[in-house]
């Protein structure tokens, strides 16, 4: 007689047997040790694995026979492939068979290339896309630091950026590495150059006036026309640029 492997409640089990249960999910089973050594086990375990062996067989065939069909036309006829096999390819119906066949693969060439010219705009479309995000990315990130760093007012920054922004290139090198350029009668030249150049002419007005008592130009000069801070950020861009350069009004806190 063999020992029981599984037992509902804990009751059930012999007391002399206690030690040899373990409960799972509710039950007490055998506790075993080497279980798949044991005879019937192994029976199983080796149908198991020969169905799993037939399983990825089966599954290869599968793949295999429905990438051959995808090379089919939709229109393809076994029944007329057939009489041209037969036929050797010669002979009325195996003329008018063979012609079929033809229109059959050109339609699926033509159909291929049509998906091929699809795909492709698409990832072109993509391509130019991320290529435009970070171009402006790259133009403005170098030409925000660039005018920062020569001292233009914060409260003129968009402004300033604005007006320059149109001048700024990206130029990409062989590696597909980008930087930022502008074109001048010189040749290209660095965002940082250009703005350096920029700041000490026309965008003298752009930058934050001194601060203190004693600053040289601090506060508004008498008699000029002001605006307050709070009316010029409500300003567009180039609103704020035709303020400060044409205009000529002055920032007041």
């Amino acid at each position: 007689m063999g020992i029981k492997a599984v037992f509902a409640a804990a009751d059930e089990i012999p007391a002399a047997m206690k030690d040899l249960y373990i409960e799972q999910d509710g039950k007490f089973v055998l506790d075993v040790e080497g279980i798949d050594d044991h005879p019937k086990v192994r029976g199983v375990i080796t149908a198991n694995n020969a169905n799993k062996a037939q399983r990825d067989k089966l599954k290869t065939q599968v793949t295999d026979l429905e990438a051959k069909l995808a090379t089919l036309p939709e229109d393809f006829n076994p029944d007329e492939w057939a009489t041209l096999k037969a036929s050797g390819g010669k002979g009325q119906k195996g003329d008018e068979v063979l012609e079929a066949l033809k229109a059959q693969h050109a339609n699926q060439i033509a159909a291929m290339n049509k998906k091929h010219e699809t795909e492709k705009a698409e990832l072109t479309g993509k391509l130019s896309e991320r290529d435009g995000y970070i171009d402006r990315t790259t133009v403005d990130g170098s030409l925000k630091d660039s005018l920062l760093e020569v001292g233009v007012n914060t409260d003129l920054l968009d402004g300033a950026m604005a007006a320059l922004r149109g001048q700024v290139k990206v130029a990409v090198d062989d590696k597909g590495g980008r930087r930022a350029i502008v074109e001048t009668d010189l040749g290209e030249v660095p965002v940082a150059q250009f703005v350096r150049d920029w700041s000490g002419s026309k965008g003298k007005a752009y930058l934050a006036k001194p601060t203190g008592p004693n600053a040289p130009g601090s506060g508004a000069r008498v008699g000029a026309k002001t605006i307050t801070r709070a009316e010029l950020n409500a300003k567009s861009p180039e609103d704020q640029q035709k303020a400060v350069l044409v205009d000529k009004l002055q920032v007041v806190d």
